[in-house]
């Protein structure tokens, strides 16, 4: 019978330390957590209203009829979508609390942080519905075609044109090489350095970069990391993190056994999280490497 170690109702208890630790590593882990706003989110959803576009005030005489101009509203609604993963231990980690508890520490968040942050980033895994990504988002090139040119540089240029509110970039290892290979039109750094804020590694055209591998896709062109306005991206929780603890058969997602449990002397750990996401995907721009044919422009 599974054990409900959140509650502490039989067997293991997870300590609510050990618990806000894993969640706040989650959160530390994931680039969308981090940048986007984080907002509150209940079981059955939340619709959040934003302005679209202002009212325009004129000028106007002092009798003369004051003009109307009525803002546009659009909402969105922020839906709870569950992300779970099973992990197998022996028995011995049951034994040995401290060391059950250092592995779950040690291995769920970076996995259920990649999990969120490529459905969010990339619309790979992501639910069908009620949760936005930013796959649709207007791709730039920022291709270094010659090493030590201006190319990278002229390609976050018109990132910033494209998205002239943009206030961050997510940047892959990959992007940040790239970054650091060019110079601007003044033969400097691209990526210039700078006192630690926030995590963020540095700055590009004056926007934070922060580094997550999250933020590469492979493909055709290859997407090296993500700019945009965070403003207009939302994620929300309900509740923390939640992990159960069973002796029961653990099976694979096509059916096939992996380990019988109890017989084995293997526990299994299942974790979950509900979470949601929003965007406004017109205004981020993915940054890619790919390389204008001759002839193209």
């Amino acid at each position: 019978m599974a054990v409900d170690i959140n509650r502490g109702t039989s067997g293991v208890q997870l300590p609510p330390e050990v618990s806000q630790e894993i969640w706040q590593k989650v959160q530390d882990a994931s680039v969308i957590m981090g940048l986007a706003q984080k907002v509150p989110l209940s079981g059955a959803g939340t619709v959040y209203h934003e302005v679209l576009t202002d009212s325009v005030p004129k000028f106007v005489g002092e009798t003369d009829r004051k003009p109307v101009s009525n803002p546009t509203i659009g909402n969105k609604l922020l839906k709870a979508h569950k992300i779970a993963v099973v992990q197998t231990y022996s028995d011995e980690f049951k034994r040995d609390l401290p060391g059950l508890f250092n592995a779950l520490i040690g291995r769920l968040p970076g996995t259920l942080a990649r999990t969120f942050d490529v459905a969010a980033l990339h619309g790979v895994g992501a639910p069908s519905a009620d949760f936005d990504d930013l796959s649709g988002a207007t791709e730039v090139s920022i291709a270094n075609a010659v090493a030590g040119s201006t190319d990278a540089y002229a390609g976050f240029l018109a990132a910033l044109a494209a998205v002239p509110e943009l206030n961050a970039w997510a940047l892959s290892p990959q992007g940040e090489v790239t970054a650091l290979s060019n110079r601007d039109t003044s033969g400097g750094p691209i990526l210039v350095g700078s006192a630690a804020r926030d995590g963020s590694v540095g700055s590009i055209v004056g926007r934070p970069v922060f580094r997550s591998g999250n933020a590469y896709e492979a493909g055709t062109p290859n997407v090296l990391g993500i700019g945009g306005d965070w403003t207009k991206a939302r994620w929300g929780q309900v509740e923390a993190i939640s992990i159960d603890i069973s002796d029961n058969p653990v099976f694979d997602d096509d059916g096939d056994l992996i380990t019988a449990g109890w017989q084995d002397n293997m526990i299994g750990v299942r974790a979950e999280i509900h979470v949601g996401f929003i965007a406004d995907d017109s205004q981020f721009v993915r940054l890619t490497d790919e390389i204008a044919e001759e002839g193209d422009g």
